[in-house]
């Protein structure tokens, strides 16, 4: 028969808590059930789904197909660029002098590679304009500008969507030919237009 805790001497309270104690750190260290989840830090995390990957440009066929396409203007050219391709096409009798609305020698060629650059709507297409030197320097950069702004409105009416295009002009300042003559100012009359992967 026990007698009261505050009857009971300091040595017999320490004889009562000492096996309380142990009896409480052997449950603490007791192996835990094997059916119990592993602690959350040595769970495995679900596994991620792959994402879906690019398709990468074909770049070679591009180019083959866009030369057969534009087969019909021998003075438009299709070559490596940096980033993928470089379409230069010829717009000396695409455009009325200091106009934008393109004539049928450059709807021509627009009509014949919007089909091939539809079919790859992962390219992204940048349209630069580019004029000879007759002229200010200034009125030449808008006039380049507006006639990359018209090629891009003729090829979304192609059904190519804008969110993959953009315009910009140099003018008069990358010529590729001698501005000297009409032959090497009509090659310095010309719409490059550039085809990159998308971001």
């Amino acid at each position: 028969m026990g007698f009261p805790l505050e009857t009971q001497s300091p040595a017999m309270n320490r004889s009562l808590l000492l096996p309380a104690c142990l009896a409480l750190l052997v449950s603490a260290c007791a192996t835990t059930s094997t059916d119990a989840p592993p602690p959350e830090s040595a769970q495995t995390s679900p596994p991620r789904t792959a994402q879906p990957t690019k398709p990468a440009t074909d770049w070679e066929t591009l180019r083959g197909d866009l030369a057969s396409a534009l087969q019909a203007t021998p003075e438009a050219e299709v070559r490596s660029a940096p980033e993928g391709l470089q379409l230069r096409l010829p717009v000396s009798k695409g455009f009325e002098s200091g106009k934008t609305a393109p004539r049928p020698a450059l709807t021509r060629m627009l009509d014949a590679i919007a089909p091939t650059l539809a079919a790859h709507p992962r390219v992204a297409i940048d349209i630069v304009g580019h004029t000879d030197s007759i002229g200010s320097e200034m009125s030449n950069l808008k006039l380049s500008i507006a006639r990359a702004e018209a090629v891009m409105e003729y090829l979304r009416k192609q059904s190519l969507g804008l969110d993959r295009m953009s315009a910009d002009g140099k003018g008069e300042l990358e010529p590729i030919a001698d501005n000297g003559n009409e032959t090497g100012r009509a090659r310095n009359r010309r719409v490059e237009i550039y085809l990159r992967n998308m971001p």
